[in-house]
């Protein structure tokens, strides 16, 4: 094998496919079991594919070089399109995997022929290290015509990183990523406004039928209302999260609660009169797991809400109070999964907001938000949690919900990725910063429930005022930083410099929400750019941008087949842990 070694150019190609050596750096020890290479892929320092037309077990070899450092085992099962396969280390050389698989030669041709052609155009494909801006590259493609070649003669052909990663320019970001026109969002079929009592109360993008959908009644016995009222009661008092207390918040109950609408007749929560307005619907595939190391899941879909009254003199309060419902998009395999990015990505060709558009939207919605649409699930929804930013009363605070296994209502849960507040500053998150620094940098940690004996993740999360950033005794600062980015409060605020707390704000009726920096950088939803933002502990320039990103990352899964690019594009993709 030292021959097909020779042909590795090294990782001279590591920044546009987002510098995967840093992006997986192992640690050096460990306290926890590691996540599994769904969530945390092993680190590829190479790629080589070659045809093997006499063989019976596929047309290919393909072969994978790792990066030195990894505890791998002698076997790696991967997936090539649907089809499981086994990647064996080489008995000489064991940072090289090899195994026989199917591969599209005509179809990689194809996409290479594809990326020279967006190339001409002076199309650059932007480099993000986690979530952070680091430039842009030219178009890379590889030849064609030496394509066709090499695979006549049987050759090694070593595929670059760049060239599974795609331009932006082709997804509409306003059209497939977030989804805040007034012309879909109050669209007077699937929406409703309480204030003005525009649109159909029953609609499907609805909160009435969203949490009916979530409750589903025929199967659970739980009727909507009171699956809303017990969501909402929890405010009421004291929660307990991780042996945290999550203080009751008054406001809460007395401005929502007690002002929501009820029936008549059986005194339940009026579904149909909820006081919360559609701000956005969001495509999060950039959430997905890695589907050839044993994932698939799809991402999320995500519709956010903001809570408003209609008041007795017939004006309309917009409350600082926003709710998210994620889902779980219930799409596995290949396939599929880069089909319905290719669905998301049809809608830039639709006219925003018209009926073609609309109606297109709500199927692809339909996958994720329809009551049994993901069965081995609680309430067989495909629910993933229900966040809430609110500011009714100080501090501003984030909370989190879900439907625990073998239950049925939500209940409040622990925010992903964020300590107690007590703990900021403090020598025992500056140990754990410090030990699992490359897991941060690389983005496949998980802050444990209970780290050195002491309880770490917690429920209720401030935000201030004043705005905090993260940071404990030792820590390295870019460790510190995308710890602290990755948390709930500091991606909301100091970290982003979003002096709102708010990437989506609440609006009313008629207009378009206002969005962050964050989301947008200095462009605009169309054209999403970058922005640059002071390190609040070092001093340094920080780029964000993250539509930006997810542009390029929408691009690549649906430009990429499973059978041909998308086999490399897989074998680097590395999962976002940081859901906020």
């Amino acid at each position: 094998m030292s021959t097909l070694r020779s042909l590795s150019l090294g990782v001279g190609f590591a920044l546009a496919a987002g510098a995967a050596s840093l992006l997986h750096a192992p640690a050096a020890r460990a306290a926890e079991e590691p996540l599994p290479f769904e969530l945390a892929p092993p680190v590829v320092e190479d790629m080589l594919i070659t045809p093997t037309p006499q063989s019976g077990e596929g047309n290919a070899l393909l072969q994978l070089i790792y990066a030195k450092g990894q505890q791998l085992p002698a076997q790696i099962a991967f997936n090539v399109g649907d089809k499981p396969v086994a990647l064996r280390r080489d008995d000489k050389d064991p940072q090289l995997y090899s195994a026989a698989i199917a591969f599209d030669f005509d179809g990689f041709v194809k996409e290479q022929s594809e990326r020279q052609q967006l190339a001409g155009q002076k199309l650059t494909v932007p480099t993000f290290v986690g979530r952070e801006f680091r430039g842009e590259a030219p178009m890379a493609f590889l030849d064609p015509e030496t394509l066709r070649r090499q695979i006549e003669l049987a050759l090694p052909i070593r595929i670059p990183f760049p060239v599974v990663f795609g331009p932006p320019a082709i997804v509409r970001p306003e059209r497939s990523l977030l989804v805040v026109s007034p012309s879909v969002i109050e669209d007077p079929t699937r929406t409703f406004d309480q204030c003005t009592g525009a649109g159909n109360p029953s609609g499907a993008w609805t909160f009435n039928t969203l949490m009916t959908n979530i409750a589903n009644q025929p199967v659970t016995g739980v009727n909507p209302a009171d699956f809303v009222e017990n969501w909402l009661r929890q405010w009421g008092s004291t929660q307990t999260i991780n042996t945290f207390p999550a203080a009751a918040r008054a406001q809460v109950i007395n401005q929502v609660l007690n002002a929501w609408s009820r029936d008549s007749v059986t005194g339940k929560l009026d579904l149909k009169k909820s006081p919360l307005r559609l701000l956005a619907i969001v495509n999060r595939m950039d959430l997905r797991t890695n589907s050839a190391y044993g994932g698939g899941t799809a991402g999320e879909g995500r519709f956010v809400f903001g809570v408003i009254r209609r008041n007795a003199s017939g004006s309309c309060s917009v409350f600082p109070f926003t709710v998210i419902l994620e889902y779980g998009i219930p799409i596995t395999g290949c396939t599929n999964i880069r089909s319905y990015a290719r669905q998301w990505g049809a809608l830039g060709t639709l006219t925003l907001g018209s009926p073609a558009y609309n109606s297109q939207l709500q199927v692809i919605t339909d996958r994720f938000t329809a009551a049994n649409a993901a069965p081995s699930k609680p309430n067989r929804s495909a629910i993933n949690q229900v966040r809430t930013n609110e500011f009714l009363q100080s501090p501003w605070e984030l909370r989190e919900f879900a439907i625990a296994r073998g239950a049925t209502q939500l209940t409040m849960t622990t925010a992903k990725q964020t300590p107690h507040h007590s703990l900021n500053n403090s020598i025992l998150l500056g140990d754990y910063i410090f030990e699992f620094g490359p897991q941060i940098l690389a983005n496949t940690y998980q802050v444990p429930l209970l780290y050195q004996g002491q309880r770490m993740l917690t429920g209720a999360v401030p935000n201030g005022p004043p705005q905090l950033f993260w940071n404990g005794p030792g820590a390295g600062n870019d460790e510190r930083n995308k710890f602290s980015l990755n948390t709930c409060n500091s991606c909301h605020g100091k970290e982003t410099a979003t002096n709102t707390f708010l990437h989506i704000e609440n609006r009313a009726s008629g207009t378009q929400a206002v969005l962050s920096k964050f989301l947008i950088g200095n462009g605009t939803l169309a054209s999403p750019s970058t922005y640059n933002v002071t390190d609040p502990f070092s001093g340094s320039n920080r780029i964000y941008g993250d539509l930006f990103a997810r542009q390029s990352q929408l691009a690549a899964l649906q430009n990429n087949a499973c059978l041909s690019g998308g086999v490399f594009h897989e074998a680097l993709s590395v999962p976002l842990l940081a859901t906020h």
